[in-house]
This record gives structure tokens, C-alpha cells and sequence, in this order.
């Protein structure tokens, strides 16, 4: 019986070329698909809000900001959402639901397109509310798309829910007390540098 070793030294040259070669790809496939996993989500128990304009015209821009008034509105109103799985399972849930919010939005400013939501991990910049700063990475979010979806967007902090305190929306700066921003501060630096 030959041993490994002796059936390789037995290979034309061209053969082992062919071996080494085909290695070398399913060793860059896995290595690629290990970092590809690895970077499916950095930042675990946070859920990310995006929405992203039809165009940059000023009126497309406007009504981005109306749609993202409506969904945090609507978010709001989920009070029994306590943890980031029940929050994910609600939005997988409800993406029509959004969908037809938006719309709406859409519709009563005399615009012809639709809207698009989806929930997946997303690349964001690095974004500063007040003195909390998101490092830029994968994120799993609510993509909310206007039409064609080629304007600037707009990005908040969906679970734990930041777009509360995010000086950009219309909220009553009342609706949220001291001591549930302390509260939301604390526990998303607590999820930040978990990460770390």
C-alpha cells in the first residue's frame, strides 16, 4: 500500500499543478465564505431604520422625511415590543403593513410610486446621536425604499427604540422622560461595547 506522500512524488509535475491549483480555490472559497459569516451581523440586538428616497429632489426629499415620521409613529405604538426577537418578528410580520403606510404617505402628497420595505443586514456609516456613536458596519435593519429608491437616506435606531430621541423626527420631545433616555443610553452602550 503507497503512502500519500509516494503517490504525490509518483504525479507529473503538471498533475500536482492542476491539485495545488484546485486547493488553492476551495481554500479561498472557504476562507471568503467564513468572512462573509462572520460579517453577517456586527452589531447583535440592535435593529436599524432605513429610508431611502425615490431622488434627491427637494420634494422626494420631503416626503422621506414624512414616510420616516409615520413608521417611528406607528413603531411607537408597539409598546409590547420588549425585546430585539420580538421586535424582528413584528417587522418580518408587518412588512406590509409598512409597506401600505408609506404608501399612503405617498399617495396623499400626490406622488405615483411606491414604497418597498424589507428587513436585512445592511452596511451602515458610522452615525452619532447626541453623545452615543455607532461604528460603521453590518446592521440589521428595516429598509424602508421610495420608488426607485436613488435618493439620499435617512437612518435611526429602530430596537432599542433611539429614533425616539433623534433630534431629526417631529415626537413630542415629552413622549420620552430623562430617565427612559438614560435607560435606552445605557442599554445601547451596553450593546455597543459587547460588540467590541
Amino acid at each position: 500500500m503507497k503512502t500519500i506522500a509516494s503517490k504525490i512524488r509518483g504525479m507529473s509535475d503538471e498533475r500536482k499543478c492542476v491539485i495545488l491549483l484546485i486547493l488553492t480555490i476551495l481554500m479561498g472559497f472557504l476562507l471568503f465564505y467564513t468572512y462573509i459569516g462572520d460579517s453577517e451581523n456586527d452589531h447583535e440586538g440592535i435593529i436599524r431604520l432605513h429610508v431611502i428616497a425615490n431622488s434627491n429632489t427637494v420634494g422626494d426629499q420631503a416626503l422621506k422625511l414624512k414616510v420616516r415620521d409615520a413608521v417611528i409613529a406607528y413603531m411607537e405604538d408597539q409598546e409590547d415590543l420588549a425585546t430585539v426577537d420580538e421586535t424582528r418578528d413584528f417587522l418580518k410580520g408587518d412588512l406590509n403593513r409598512l409597506e401600505t403606510i408609506a404608501d399612503g404617505i405617498i399617495a396623499a402628497e400626490g406622488y405615483d410610486y411606491t414604497a418597498k420595505a424589507d428587513i436585512g443586514v445592511r452596511y451602515i456609516p458610522e452615525k452619532t446621536y447626541g453623545d452615543i456613536t455607532f461604528p460603521a458596519g453590518n446592521y440589521e435593519a428595516l429598509n424602508i425604499t421610495l420608488g426607485k429608491g436613488e435618493g439620499e437616506n435617512w437612518w435611526c435606531v429602530l430596537f432599542p427604540p433611539l429614533c425616539l430621541l433623534d433630534e431629526g423626527t417631529e415626537n413630542d420631545p415629552d413622549v420620552v422622560s430623562q430617565d427612559q433616555q438614560l435607560k435606552l443610553r445605557w442599554k445601547l452602550l451596553k450593546l455597543l461595547n459587547n460588540d467590541q
